[in-house]
Order: structure tokens, then sequence, then C-alpha cells
């Protein structure tokens, strides 16, 4: 059973992380991991094979990943040469700010809540054809040059790609229809909520309850936001708790059913399987079968 473990080192806002990650092994593999941060990476230079979740991609220079917070991935090398890579990471209120009303907030919102979907692989087409490519090459730049206000100017540029994402790529929750600005604050409290208590008995209308809302208006809010029902998206939490532990746990499916708060195994099983194409056994067994060869963890070169 492979190890997966959480990349310490909380990133703060005002001191975000940028990372060149350059290495010439002939065999390359990171641990399956998962960090508090979004992380883009791009390839320079070589062939890397990235997993996401249950997916697998081969990227090759110039196509693009973006990893969501909290989504367990790995990065793999399989052959010989030079292999190279700009990976940037940032915490996900480097895009949303407690100011911004819930019109902007809802095209972020599946980028800040950690369980949320989004577009993972980017081809060299969609990058160069995009502003993205263009982002990417003035982070590095700014980096680079470490001129006046440079940390300022980042941000700047990785809200910037992350627009042309929103306008080009992605078309999650396009719905215009406006939401009151005073729901905001205390949707972001529900989702955290329910990330802490994912392992409860939890209703729609206890939630509801407990924030002062009226279910009607809570359900429909929540479908406008999330583009899922209450159940739905709980349902997501509890999976993506669960293939994590699918990974780094010796427990059963059944154990692993239980701990993350559903009730019925085959229904667990159905629902993973709606979600992530596979059953758990299947997602368990990409993780617990890798490569027969020998393995060298990244090596991050930070620039100083």
């Amino acid at each position: 059973m492979q190890d997966i473990y959480e990349e310490k080192g909380e990133i703060k806002l005002e001191d975000y992380e940028i990372v060149y990650q350059i290495c010439d092994h002939p065999v390359l593999m990171t641990s399956p991991h998962y960090h508090n941060v979004i992380e883009i990476i791009y390839i320079l230079e070589g062939e890397f094979l990235i997993t996401v979740s249950n997916k697998k991609y081969t990227l090759r220079p110039g196509e693009m990943v973006l990893i969501n917070a909290k989504e367990v991935h790995s990065v793999n090398i399989l052959d010989y040469g030079i292999h190279r890579s700009f990976a940037v990471k940032f915490l996900p209120e480097t895009i949303c700010s407690d100011s911004q009303s819930l019109m902007e907030l809802k095209y972020v919102i599946p980028y800040i809540v950690s369980f949320s979907d989004f577009k993972t692989y980017y081809t060299k087409e969609e990058v160069e054809n995009s502003n993205i490519k263009n982002c990417i090459d003035n982070i590095m730049k700014e980096d680079r040059e470490r001129s006046y206000a440079y940390k300022f100017a980042t941000r700047i540029y990785i809200s910037h790609l992350f627009l042309d994402l929103i306008r080009k790529v992605n078309t999650i929750n396009p719905n215009e229809e406006e939401i009151k600005d005073s729901v905001k604050k205390e949707f972001i409290n529900i989702f955290r909520y329910i990330s802490n208590h994912y392992t409860e008995k939890l209703t729609a209308v206890q939630i509801a309850k407990k924030f002062g809302l009226r279910q009607s208006d809570f359900s429909a809010h929540f479908k406008k936001i999330t583009g899922k029902s209450f159940n739905e998206y709980l349902n997501y939490v509890r999976i993506c708790k669960a293939k994590r532990m699918l990974i780094s746990s010796e427990k059963n499916i059944t154990e692993i059913a239980f701990s993350v708060g559903f009730t019925n195994t085959s229904y667990f099983i159905n629902c993973f399987k709606t979600q992530m194409g596979i059953t758990p056994a299947s997602f368990k067994q990409i993780y617990t079968d890798p490569p027969a060869s020998v393995y060298y963890h990244l090596e991050e070169n930070f620039v100083e």
C-alpha cells in the first residue's frame, strides 16, 4: 500500500510560493499527495505522467494541468532525459476575496470550494489560443526578475489566467440570475461546515435551519452556486474523502464507506462509480499497482 501524505507548509496569501521543478532522473515518482493550495503545472521540456484523482494524463511541452486544493495527485517521469516543468501554487483566496459580490463569487466558487469539479488538463492549443500562455510567461518573468511589487503583479496574472479559463474553457455555473450578497458569507460558512461534518447525518433542512435560511431558498441557492443539489454535493465531498482513504488506508470498502458517512455499501459504490466512472476497487488498484521500477521523489528547486 502506498502512503498518501499531505504536503505541509501553509502558503500565505502575501507569501505565495512559486516553484521550478527541474529534474533529470531516469525514473521519477512522487507519492500520491495533496495540499491546501491550487497548483498549476506547465510543461517546459520532456514528458510527464501526472495522475489526478483516477485520471492519468501524459503531458508534453506546452501542456498544462490545473490541480484543485486537496485533490490527490502524483507526478511521474518514466523515460530518460531532461524534464522541466513550471509549477505555481497559491491559496484559493488569491482569486477570491470577502469583498466580492456573489455575482462575481459564483464564477470562482468551483475553484475555492475544495471538492468542486473543473477542467484539469489543457492541451497546447488551448493554452496558446488563450491568455493562459501569456499569463504563465509573465508569472515566470516576475519571479525571475523580482522587480518592485512582483508579488502583487503575480497575483494579478493569476487572476487574469482564471478569468480566461472561466470565459473560454470552463462553463461552470453560467446562470446569471443574481443572488443577494447577504447570502454569500453564509454559504462560505456552509461549505466549511459540510467539510468539517461530512461524516454526520446531514440534511438540507437541518443545515438551512442552522444557518437561519428558509429551506426552499437554501436549496435553490445551493443549486445555483454549486450546480448540485445538497445531497449530491454531500456525497461528492464524502467520495473525495474516501478516495484518500482508498489509497492510504488498509480498510476495506465497507469500512471506508461508513468512515466517510455512508450507511450502505452498495449505495456508496454506486455513488462512487457515478462520480468517478470506476468502482472504488478499481480506483484503489490505480495507486496500489504502480510501474515496477525504482522511484525517486521529486526534487523541488526553489528560485530564490
